[in-house]
């Protein structure tokens, strides 16, 4: 049997007189891309009447909408006004939000989807964003950094190693999102699927859910979710976490969603059943274990800088000058990013650029591209003369986009040197 046969065929079994109706949803079902509005940049009616058109409602996600746009050619997704993400995606980390503490871990986080969603319904505490594989965090700080979130610690480790390093008890939400066999992304992603490929994948998952159990204090959340249809990655480990002390909380179910096959408390996403592609999901709490542990705190020293008229108040964890933040002692883990950066070198980052509010922004002094915002992510130099000299931050529609230098050219007159990063700019004729 073929891996694509045998993942039809474990379909027919899992569905029954359903099959039907999936194999035509799988069939003829257009793709739906969607996007969805970061709220900690702006809220999503300013988004829609900043669009000037209207967009349909995600019913899974109230900040997430249908979409068919070219992000990457988008000066307001440069700005960071807004992440891509798959319909069903979004979903669990909507209905989590009532479960979400104050020190949480999104233990696979890359690329982001779900760990910059998390930190958009935080409310102040401290995001530990993980991804076991290096190469990986690129993607992920790379969104963190456009979407503005500031309350971040992005390390390349495993649950294993977070308990090596003292954090069990620690976290009162984690996010599992594990890795999976990835059959519900099946209609648009060629995917190897077989059975040993996907009985092997709820080893491996079983594998990270025995640490991820332990970081997690006595009464704090789990949402655990895949991308796959399978029993074996999905109810079996709701089971597996029941065993070590989890029970299932009961949470709203929504329309395009199911039950579980014999956990209720679960979600399943079918496209037959919503204009999105397959998706799991459950939230757990634990009841046994340790109480909420502290760790001491890691040092630091608070100082000010100032950018023309704007002045920051900042932490200095050794070299690092980062946004306020609050991290506990990082022994033992790898840490990739720390918070919000302030400088690249001598000069003002990209990346605080994008976690200044609009007042910040106009204390550190901004010139506004309007349709030259193209332009600019494309590295183009502008002839424009502000009221502004030297470093300033570019905007489009008041939003930060990047930064700036005003000087005169060869001919005398003012001109907007890009500054914007070279491995983020477009080619327009894409």
């Amino acid at each position: 049997m073929t891996e694509s046969g045998y993942f039809f065929e474990y379909m027919r079994g899992l569905l029954g007189d359903r099959y039907g109706a999936f194999i035509d949803a799988y069939d003829n079902k257009p793709r739906h891309k969607a996007l969805r509005v970061n709220t900690l940049k702006i809220s999503p009616d300013a988004f829609i009447a900043l669009c000037g058109k209207s967009l349909e409602r995600n019913p899974l996600c109230e900040c997430s909408y249908y979409c068919d746009v070219k992000p990457s050619l988008d000066p307001l997704y440069h700005a960071g006004l807004y992440y891509m993400q798959e319909p069903s995606a979004s979903a669990a980390v909507a209905a989590f939000e009532p479960f979400i503490g104050e020190r949480v871990l999104d233990l696979c986080a890359a690329p982001g989807g779900k760990t910059t969603q998390a930190a958009s319904l935080m409310h102040g505490g401290i995001l530990f964003s993980n991804d076991p594989e290096f190469k990986r965090t690129r993607a992920l700080i790379d969104n963190a950094e456009r979407l503005g979130v500031r309350n971040a610690v992005i390390t390349c480790n495993t649950a294993a190693d977070y308990r090596k390093a003292g954090f069990d008890g620690y976290f009162d939400t984690l996010i599992a999102d594990v890795p999976c066999s990835g059959g519900g992304m099946m209609r648009y992603e060629s995917v190897p699927y077989t059975k040993e490929i996907a009985e092997g994948c709820a080893l491996r998952q079983r594998e990270i859910l025995k640490d991820a159990v332990r970081l997690l204090c006595k009464g704090g959340y789990m949402l655990y979710s895949t991308c796959t249809f399978a029993r074996e990655e999905n109810e079996d480990n709701i089971e597996y976490l029941r065993s070590l002390g989890m029970v299932t909380a009961d949470i709203p179910l929504r329309t395009g969603e199911e039950r579980g096959i014999g956990v209720p408390d679960a979600r399943r996403i079918y496209p037959m059943n919503f204009d999105g592609e397959g998706h799991f999901y459950c939230v757990l709490r634990k009841t046994t274990g340790m109480e909420k542990t502290d760790l001491p705190l890691l040092r630091k020293k608070r100082t000010t800088v100032k950018f023309n008229k704007l002045s920051l108040d900042v932490c200095k964890f050794g070299e690092r000058t980062v946004l306020p933040i609050e991290p506990p002692e990082l022994e033992g883990l790898n840490v990739v990013r720390m918070g919000t950066p302030v400088y690249d070198g001598d000069a003002p980052s990209y990346a605080l650029v994008h976690a200044l509010g609009s007042d910040e922004v106009a204390e550190f002094g901004a010139v506004e591209l309007g349709d030259r915002a193209c332009d600019y992510i494309s590295g183009m130099e502008l002839d424009m003369d502000p009221d502004k000299r030297g470093l300033i931050i570019a905007t489009r529609s008041g939003h930060a986009v990047g930064l700036v230098n005003v000087a005169r050219s060869g001919n005398g007159e003012f001109t907007l040197k890009n500054k914007y990063p070279k491995y983020l700019r477009v080619n327009l004729d894409r």
